[in-house]
């Protein structure tokens, strides 16, 4: 393994992947979706092992594609969300995920231009979710979970600025890798949105209901 801390921390995606899964089929609840977005967060672990690990031809983009494809399966579910009307925002992903896959052959630049672009857009539709409380999750519990990834996403952001290669304190050499630590937060902060998204449990309304009758 080229960089075997990284390499091995990579394996963070399977875990979460395995795990939204496991849960999703387990309940019954969203399994379609949750297998698709599992899928994704898989790809992405196994992509990052063989960018960091053996380094074949081609893992570049095995690295670059499962993350773009990932957001964008966050932007089609809050797409759906905020706008039912919309028709067919699955056959619109699976577009999507075609074009990136185009994008990212072509040029790896131009990949995370547009990793960028989604980033910024699944963030956005975020906001616009909770700020028109889009999602039937009584309101404590959901601003806990946005507080949470919030604060689980400032560090990750940290960690990725100063573990990028040419970092002034990442050392290529060192057992204690800050880029894998990105790896650990940034698993854990796509498991959190699946379970605000999927998960959590709805409102509590219709039980409010049964208690009044009672």
């Amino acid at each position: 393994l080229a960089q075997p801390v990284n390499a091995v921390s990579s394996l963070a995606y399977v875990v979460v992947g395995l795990i939204v899964i496991v849960i999703a089929v387990r309940s019954r609840r969203s399994v379609a979706e949750s297998v698709v977005f599992g899928v994704c967060l898989a790809a992405i672990g196994v992509g990052s092992v063989l960018f960091h690990g053996p380094q074949p031809a081609g893992s570049q983009i095995l690295h670059d594609l499962p993350i773009l494809i990932t957001v964008l399966f966050v932007v089609a579910v809050d797409v759906a969300l905020l706008w039912p009307r919309i028709r067919h925002p699955w056959v619109v992903f699976g577009a999507a995920s075609v074009a990136a896959t185009a994008l990212n052959v072509v040029s790896a630049e131009a990949g995370a231009a547009a990793t960028g672009v989604a980033v910024v857009t699944a963030v956005g539709l975020e906001v616009l979710i909770y700020r028109r409380r889009a999602r039937d999750i009584p309101a404590r519990r959901q601003l806990a979970i946005y507080g949470t990834i919030l604060a689980v996403a400032a560090v990750a952001a940290a960690t990725w600025l100063l573990g990028r290669t040419g970092s002034p304190v990442c050392d290529p050499d060192s057992d204690v890798q800050l880029h894998a630590v990105w790896h650990l937060i940034s698993a854990s902060m796509f498991g959190l949105w699946w379970w605000l998204a999927f998960g959590v449990e709805r409102s509590e309304t219709a039980t409010e209901a049964v208690d009044i009758t009672a």
